[in-house]
């Protein structure tokens, strides 16, 4: 195994999966790490409501709010971090398929079924249309 991509949220599941990487790694001790975080639509309103940063101010912020999350969980220098912007599961499938990778690790909100089937989940369209295993850490 070469490179495993975490689709990373900032959840307790999305750290759940920080942690099964870290098994995983013992095993592959050379696995590249990508921690691929996706800004979603309608986050991103908030965001452009700060006047005060530019695009590149941000990004920054964010990428550092992400390493301060996993400080403890994995060394800095193990991972790297990825930011795209847009929906969720067509981001992170749209980067595996640019970016190929040997598996996807990824956390589940936990819906119910009911709520599955109105609002859907990200971990759902994911695992439907991944052309590479994908780990749901709960």
């Amino acid at each position: 195994m070469n490179k495993i991509t975490i689709a990373y949220d900032g959840s307790s599941h999305s750290l759940a999966s920080i942690k099964e990487v870290k098994k995983l790694k013992i095993g592959f001790p050379t696995v590249k790490i990508v921690v691929l975080h996706v800004t979603d639509v309608s986050d991103l309103k908030d965001e452009a409501l700060a006047f005060s940063d530019d695009g590149d101010t941000r990004k920054y912020h964010r990428q550092q709010k992400i390493k301060d999350e996993l400080s403890g969980l994995i060394n800095a220098d193990e991972y790297s971090i990825t930011l795209l912007y847009g929906d969720p599961a067509t981001e992170i499938l749209s980067y595996m398929k640019a970016n190929p990778t040997d598996m996807l690790v990824m956390g589940n909100r936990g819906l119910n079924a009911i709520q599955e089937l109105v609002m859907g989940s990200v971990s759902h369209k994911v695992v439907q249309h991944s052309t590479v295993p994908v780990l749901i850490v709960k």
